[in-house]
């Protein structure tokens, strides 16, 4: 059901506008190279510390007749050269300044390119972005340091560290990851993983570890530098494990593997789709603001986040703080304005369903829903890396989880109740359904116009905050839910204590997650005719006590004034406009390389129109809502 559902989603919205994507701007800063004369052009590209080349790149219209390589002056060679490819070797001086590359061609035209070193230690000045480089490792009597640059864990079959390692903008290794189909081959089209259209961007990733012999001194170490660069215009997340925990067909998350083969048939067979903590991975984790500032810089556990968009090429994850594998939270202000400061678990999105669409709809949405009381997800939109590969545009996000009470309101998270669907328990014990089935029973059986039953109703759930949160699902049109991505809680007590503070009483509140289909089916969605119609395509279980409340004349009225009051207010047009426009810049530099990447959403043509009809939606949609109130609520 849900497969069907996000293809239709992404037949109906995704306007194909053309399958290209713009060029991502140019970023360089660094490369210093004079005019190229007569066509003749030539770059300092990298080092490669395994075979102690230089290379760079060399053209000319009238042919190249040599290249002259020069550190600080001193002459060290003509570089070797092959089909428009130089390379010499070379083994960074540990006081090298910089590097000159002087090319001729048989005209006698001269180009010239220079890098300029900054010397930096391992553990010094943590930021992202650093000029060119020769980085150096620690080192110890009786002890080896070996190092990699594709991810991997260091072992003694690494490359040894004997001199500085020179960063360069080019200096990474050949993209190979981006290149791993991530779905079936036989998925839907609108689901099915497409090749990145160039070779997707790199960051350097260094990771270290020592050695007495064959025995590790010491834990791994991992950096993750962007050199040369102009800064990103979002904040970036840095992920680094061995490639066997994303891509293996036994251990990799991230790929269909041996799941799938053992049942091609079955649409939710797949490696991505299993769960549990079978099924979570070692990873560094660091991440970046737009400063370049380094906020994380641990080790933690991931895992596949989300079930139906796990089915998807681009794919959500998991983030775990754990002693297991360092501090056991993350720490820093990730979300401007936030109190909450540490996160035992992140979500790290891909917009979910919406992913190829406006790759925005629930943030947007929920930031709009920022002022009620809701218990909302935080969103940071960010760039993701894996072992160095541009992964694209993310968004980091709060878990709605025990730690997600604990941190908001201040209740013991070992007492949280969290319920989902019909009832089912997602986290407590055995038995703290019961609470909610009983409430569930006295709606179905008892008539709430009777003012003592609804004070039995009111006394177990905070009816206010339900009607924020029925308001809110009804507003957007989600076409998700009920039946599905509802979750609910309260703190278990030994009584109800209505006098206690907000979350300490006891009675049930609702969490507000995955609006990826909200606004979804146009301005006019009838979605109070949804709900209100028992006999409807959605589930009565999920829309009983609705129904149940809406005969108490207090709790209509109350529905009916908060509906109005939203609708003119938090949903004003000039308010929403002003929250998409400002999301959207935010991801407008970037959505070039995202769609080189993953062709989703299609194109940024296809991203701009998908916009403008959201746009459109979220406009016309109060003028809708005030005439299906009065349809089936009366005269208001």
């Amino acid at each position: 059901m849900r497969l069907r559902l996000l293809a239709s989603f992404f037949l109906g919205l995704v306007v194909l506008a053309g399958s290209g994507c713009e060029p991502a701007p140019e970023r360089r800063l660094n490369e210093a190279e004079l005019p190229p004369p007569s066509g003749l052009r030539v770059t300092i590209d990298g080092h490669e510390p395994d075979t102690n080349r230089l290379f760079g790149t060399v053209a000319s219209d009238a042919g190249t007749s040599r290249v002259e390589v020069y550190e600080d002056g001193r002459f060290l060679g003509h570089a070797d050269i092959d089909s428009g490819r130089w390379s010499l070797p070379w083994w960074p001086g540990r006081r090298a300044l910089g590097l000159e590359v002087v090319a001729r061609d048989r005209q006698g035209a001269e180009a010239r390119a220079r890098v300029d070193f900054q010397h930096l230690t391992f553990d010094a000045r943590p930021g992202l972005y650093q000029p060119e480089t020769l980085l150096a490792l620690p080192t110890a009597q009786g002890l080896r340091t070996y190092f990699t640059r594709d991810g991997s864990t260091p072992t003694p079959e690494s490359s040894r560290y004997t001199a500085p390692i020179a960063l360069l903008a080019r200096s990474t290794p050949p993209v190979r990851w981006s290149f791993i189909p991530t779905t079936k081959p036989d998925a839907e089209e609108v689901l099915r993983w497409v090749a990145p259209l160039e070779a997707p961007p790199q960051v350097v990733v260094v990771r270290y570890r020592q050695f007495a012999g064959a025995e590790p001194v010491g834990p791994v170490r991992t950096r993750t530098f962007v050199i040369g660069r102009e800064p990103y215009s979002l904040p970036v997340l840095s992920l680094v494990t061995d490639a066997a925990n994303f891509f293996d067909p036994v251990t990799g998350i991230y790929v269909p593997g041996l799941a799938a083969e053992a049942r091609p048939d079955d649409p939710f067979a797949a490696n991505y789709l299993q769960n549990g903590k079978e099924w979570e991975r070692p990873v560094h984790v660091e991440w970046f603001e737009t400063s370049g500032q380094r906020v994380f810089d641990q080790d933690a556990g991931v895992r596949i986040h989300g079930t139906g968009s796990a089915v998807m090429p681009q794919k959500s994850l998991r983030l775990y703080a754990k002693e297991d594998y360092g501090p056991k939270t993350f720490a820093g202000p990730v979300f401007p304005g936030s109190p909450v400061t540490e996160f035992t678990r992140m979500i790290v999105r891909t917009s979910g369903q919406d992913q190829g669409v406006t790759k925005l709809r629930d943030c947007v949405l929920q930031g709009l829903l920022a002022e009620t009381r809701l218990a909302l997800q935080a969103c940071r939109p960010t760039l993701v890396f894996l072992n160095g590969e541009y992964w694209g545009l993310h968004e980091l996000r709060e878990r709605l989880d025990e730690y997600y009470l604990a941190s908001h309101y201040g209740v013991d998270r070992k007492k949280a109740v969290i319920l989902e669907g019909s009832g089912i328990l997602d986290v407590g014990e055995d038995g703290d359904e019961q609470p909610y089935q009983e409430l569930v029973d006295y709606v179905a059986t008892h008539d709430l116009s009777v003012p003592e039953h609804y004070s039995w109703v009111r006394a177990r759930m905070d009816v206010e905050d339900f009607i924020e949160y029925q308001v809110a699902q009804l507003y957007l049109g989600n076409t998700d839910w009920p039946e599905n991505n509802v979750k609910f809680w309260r703190l278990r007590t030994k009584k109800l204590e209505p006098d206690a503070p907000l979350g300490h009483d006891g009675r049930w509140r609702w969490l507000v997650y995955d609006l990826d289909f909200a606004m979804a089916s146009g301005p006019d969605q009838d979605s109070l005719g949804r709900v209100l119609d028992a006999q409807s395509e959605v589930g009565a279980w999920s829309t009983l006590l609705l129904r149940g409340l809406l005969q108490s004349p207090e709790f209509k009225a109350r529905f009916v004034e908060r509906f109005l009051w939203h609708t003119e207010h938090t949903f004003a047009a000039e308010r929403v406009t002003a929250a998409l426009d400002a999301a959207a810049e935010a991801l407008a530099l970037e959505m070039p390389e995202q769609v080189a990447r993953w062709s989703q959403p299609a194109s940024v043509e296809a991203w701009r129109a998908n916009l403008e009809s959201f746009r459109e939606t979220l406009r016309q949609r109060p003028a809708f809502m005030r005439q299906l109130l009065e349809q089936h609520l009366g005269p208001q």
